[in-house]
């Protein structure tokens, strides 16, 4: 949990870190500016704590759809208090100028100028978590319209979450595009290392909205599975959609600071492994860029295909145990779950070994036989292939699974009707409602009353379509889309590594054709 969180902010560190070290501070051996990148960490770990007193002390929820409202502000007033603090830090800790050196060129800059890369990392986080809330909360249109799409069956459902994902991409990519040129232009690598430093400072709060949504999807499978009362499940699921929302939210921060992370990786392996110029227009740069947007494709492609093995696995168990205990569909005898949770368990490890093998080999074997500038090809090519993706496939999976939450809760009501409601749903008879006007203002004064008759309640086939785009949604947004950040890091980390090595004794192949 958060693991693509925690390995941006490692490598965001270390990238600011390295860089700056052959900077003026380096060679002067400024101890604390040099430490200007630990020093934000620092400072968003305070602020962290203290948003936290907003969202236990300041804000009472009192209603379900006061539930994300809520964890917007903590992404508000974090990034709000981390900018003051950033410019505190700033001003205390970095010399009034200092100099840069940019493959090989100085660049002068002031603190004032670093204060606003990390300023622009930082704002343009939170642009991308608020649009990837519009694109994956069904409190919006873009959710609430593939909800409706469900009414004409599962391919529909699917189509619109794919249009979706991809169209959600559009603005989280300007976003970057901007932090990108204002760093570089300001500060170069170490601007740009410092911008995905910043859009991560809040990490603490980003991770602990991110956990929000398991935490409360566990809770409503334990609700479930104690018998307990719908109105307790109705609110687990109000809980878990707003959760599915933060977790989308969590994943763009760190799918848009895995682009700035690797792009100034990217810029220490091109520095240390002594390549001038990238030409996009050379043959072995150009082949490095068709592999390298490939290789996002591929590692999906395995990563999926591992949870599908393992859903077949587990169905063909369950079907197994439904057929072979008795009494288990009565409910009257116990299911095994040792052997399922082993599946789910030796799957994990198993189906992971090949997707690993490829970013760790990747590098090795193209900077060995191709050379430098064919590594340097691929590492773009992943870039930028792969943050398109991740973006996508975990927003698509996020309206999916909001999408299908939205027409569960979707018998529409106001708090005028919740008597009825619950009599409803904990299936009391009709006559414990005392008079016709709930019934009436449960059947046309709550809500979007058109909705309520064309998506219906949990079963319906509108249901059963919203249920087939989420199972396709998961492996997106819980498998495939977070795990690609780590593929573009990872293989730039490397690359870093063994970039002396590559340098020396790379392009074996090319030596010989």
């Amino acid at each position: 949990m958060g693991s693509d969180l925690f390995g941006s902010y490692a490598e965001s560190s270390c990238a600011a870190l390295v860089v700056a070290s052959i900077s003026s501070f380096g060679i002067n051996h400024d101890f604390t500016a040099m430490c200007y990148p630990l020093l934000v960490s620092s400072v968003g770990i305070i602020v962290c704590l203290l948003t936290t007193l907003f969202a236990t002390d300041f804000f009472e929820i009192k209603a379900a759809s006061e539930i994300e409202p809520a964890l917007k502000k903590q992404l508000i007033i974090s990034t709000a208090l981390m900018t003051i603090g950033v410019a505190v830090i700033s001003w205390l800790a970095l010399p009034a100028k200092f100099t840069i050196f940019n493959f090989g060129a100085q660049k002068d800059v002031s603190n004032w100028g670093l204060f606003f890369c990390v300023a622009v990392g930082l704002w343009a986080g939170l642009i991308i978590g608020f649009v990837t809330e519009y694109y994956t909360s069904n409190a919006y249109s873009p959710v609430q319209d593939v909800a409706d799409s469900c009414r004409t069956g599962a391919a529909t459902n699917v189509i619109f979450g794919l249009a979706l994902g991809y169209k959600s991409v559009i603005i989280p990519i300007f976003a970057i595009a901007v932090s990108i040129y204002v760093s570089f232009s300001i500060a170069a690598m170490y601007g740009i290392a410092m911008a995905a430093l910043g859009m991560l400072s809040t990490m603490a709060t980003g991770l602990a909205i991110d956990a929000y949504g398991p935490i409360s999807d566990n809770a409503g499978g334990i609700a479930e599975m104690a018998g307990m009362s719908h109105r307790i499940r109705e609110r687990t699921d109000a809980l878990d959609a707003a959760g599915n929302t933060t977790a989308a939210i969590g994943k763009g921060f760190a799918i848009g600071s895995a682009a700035l992370v690797s792009l100034a990786l990217f810029g220490a392996f091109v520095s240390r492994a002594g390549v001038k110029v990238v030409d996009v227009l050379s043959p072995k740069v150009f082949i490095g860029l068709i592999v390298g947007a490939m290789l996002p494709y591929w590692f999906s492609a395995m990563t999926m295909k591992s949870v599908g093995s393992a859903a077949l696995k587990m169905v063909e168990e369950v079907r197994r145990q439904f057929n072979t205990i008795p009494g288990l569909m009565e409910g009257t005898a116990k299911p095994d779950y040792a052997t399922c949770v082993k599946i789910s368990t030796d799957a994990s490890i198993k189906e992971m070994i090949p997707p690993g093998a490829l970013v760790m080999l990747t590098p090795l074997i193209v900077g060995t036989l191709f050379g430098v500038e064919t590594l340097s090809g691929v590492l773009a090519g992943a870039l930028v292939s792969g943050v398109q993706i991740a973006i996508s496939a975990s927003n698509t999976g996020g309206a999916w699974d909001n999408a299908k939450k939205y027409i569960e809760v979707n018998i529409l009501r106001s708090p005028d009707c919740s008597f009825f409601f619950d009599c409803i749903l904990t299936s009391h008879y009709i006559y414990h409602v005392s008079n016709c006007h709930q019934i009436l203002c449960y059947l046309f004064q709550a809500g979007n009353s058109e909705h309520a008759r064309s998506l219906g309640p949990k079963g319906s086939d509108c249901h059963k379509a919203a249920v087939i785009g989420d199972t396709i949604g998961d492996p997106l947004k819980d498998t495939s889309g977070p795990s690609l950040n780590i593929l573009i890091k990872l293989m730039a980390v490397e690359s870093l590594v063994f970039a002396p090595f590559f340098a020396t004794y790379g392009g074996v192949l090319f030596r010989y054709i």
